[in-house]
């Protein structure tokens, strides 16, 4: 009789142990797939970035073109009206 009481134990902890295995198991395919999806999101962190930069850029051109454009209009704006006080 002790010895099935024993063998029941041990029996019990082994079914305690596979369950904890288990969810180990289970625990890892999901630390995986956290990993493989914080890949992507960087991937896609990475590309926007690079769009960000590109935009800022022709942002920065623009600005350019039109202040230079602003100038010269003045310019020719002034110089219209100069010549008709004169």
């Amino acid at each position: 009789m002790e010895e099935q009481a024993r063998l029941d134990r041990i029996e019990s902890k082994i079914d305690k142990m596979s369950e904890a295995i288990i969810a180990l198991a289970r625990a890892e395919e999901k630390i995986i797939g956290l990993d493989e999806t914080t890949h992507i999101i960087l991937k896609r962190l990475v590309a926007y970035e690079e769009r960000l930069r590109i935009v800022e850029e022709q942002s920065a051109k623009s600005k350019t073109i039109v202040t230079l454009f602003w100038v010269i209009a003045s310019a020719i704006i002034a110089s219209v009206v100069g010549m008709k006080w004169l």
